[in-house]
């Protein structure tokens, strides 16, 4: 079971990536419909490569059922990319924090200019009594998906957060 809160970023100039291990994250969706999802990735990292296959069932909340299993390169690359799904394509950094790890991603690409913070945890209540950090923006845990996301262009992304706050990324508007 993962359980995990996730949010928008508008502001990381105060965080210096240089000091968090950092990941280059390429990945597909293969399959995704309201309950189920199945994905790709390919993970580099100190001149490292490790490749996933993921399962992700049931999401309720801030929770899903996930089976992460890694594969080799052959595997792989046998696992073709479902052309109706965007690749997503993001660097993610690993930062500590109050004994987490938080993993912001900063999307490339299609995405370009939008960035999420996630963090783990052991349990929903954990979950909603953690102190966050402020450079936190918006929590979208219960909005969006990465696996939506890859249903959607960047417009239509936007259009899919909530409408009654306006939220600015790199100068995007979120309306």
């Amino acid at each position: 079971m993962e359980i995990e809160r996730k949010f928008l970023v508008n502001n990381i100039d105060n965080l210096d990536l240089t000091k968090y291990k950092k990941k280059s994250i390429i990945q597909d969706y293969l399959y995704f419909d309201r309950l189920s999802c199945i994905r790709k990735r390919k993970i580099e990292s100190n001149n490292e490569i490790k490749y996933t296959y993921t399962i992700k069932t049931d999401k309720t909340g801030i929770s899903v059922n996930e089976i992460e299993k890694e594969i080799d390169e052959k595997t792989y690359n046998s696992l073709e990319k479902n052309d109706k799904y965007i690749t997503i394509n993001k660097d993610r950094y690993i930062i500590p924090y109050k004994n987490h790890k938080i993993e912001l991603d900063i999307f490339k690409d299609k995405y370009e200019g939008i960035i999420f913070a996630e963090i783990e945890f052991e349990s929903v209540e954990i979950a909603n009594n953690f102190e966050l950090p402020k450079w936190f923006g918006k929590e979208i845990s219960e909005n969006i998906t990465n696996a939506e996301m890859a249903t959607k262009d960047l417009n239509s992304f936007i259009k899919g957060i909530k409408k009654n706050t306006i939220y600015k990324i790199n100068s995007i508007k979120f309306i």
